[in-house]
């Protein structure tokens, strides 16, 4: 995996992920921004993939990020589907008065390939180079009282689950073109570091997190 990392925004490792090969890469922008990932194992054999970015930049940002990263924790513990986790994430966040909000992307996946998804405002996940049909829901922080939907999708052997931050649809050229999103999807199948250097090369101007997953079977 390739990683620049920061803290506890993500792990210092890559933790096994059964039945599936991950990959991860992680390229922080100069200002320190808000990406963070984590990959929590559930006690029914499952894991759940969490990728966040926080909103605006710099300390505030970051002790937001460490706040969410905290509740994360102790909600994944517990076991919950991820639409769930979403909605009393979002609780937590609203009810702490942190400035901004935050774009949260929740996978649980298991072993066999089936997989339940639910979004707060990130970008959408791409299955084998192409988005997912879900609804984009509402950024974490924003109001109360938020429902989160939940997609199921089911993976075959070989099928590749891209999950990645605007940092790579956001880069910008000196000229001030967006690597934009048909770029980005048609990269999606590629691996998380080729996606990542994509971005960066293009002008990375934002932390870029690209994770996939791919089912082993």
């Amino acid at each position: 995996a390739v990683r620049a990392g920061r803290g506890v925004a993500i792990p210092a490792s890559l933790p096994p992920v059964p039945g599936y090969a991950i990959e991860a890469a992680y390229l922080p922008a100069a200002e320190v921004g808000g990406d963070f990932y984590q990959i929590l194992g559930q006690r029914d054999g499952s894991t759940l993939i969490v990728v966040g970015d926080v909103s605006g930049k710099g300390l505030k940002a970051a002790m937001t990020g460490t706040l969410a990263l905290g509740a994360l924790r102790t909600l994944a513990a517990e076991g919950l589907a991820p639409a769930a986790l979403l909605a009393r994430l979002n609780e937590q966040i609203v009810s702490a008065h942190e400035a901004g909000f935050i774009t949260c992307l929740c996978v649980q996946i298991c072993p066999d390939g089936h997989a339940r998804v639910a979004n707060a405002g990130h970008l959408i996940p791409y299955r084998n180079g192409e988005e997912i049909a879900m609804d984009s829901g509402l950024p974490l922080g924003l109001a109360e009282n938020i429902d989160y939907a939940e997609a199921s999708i089911t993976l075959a052997p070989g099928d590749i689950l891209t999950l990645l931050s605007d940092g790579v649809v956001e880069a910008m050229s000196a000229s001030g073109e967006l690597f934009g999103f048909e770029r980005t999807r048609a990269i999606s199948t590629q691996s998380a570091a080729q996606i990542a250097a994509a971005g960066k090369a293009f002008g990375q101007k934002d932390d870029i997190t690209v994770l996939t997953l791919t089912l082993t079977g």
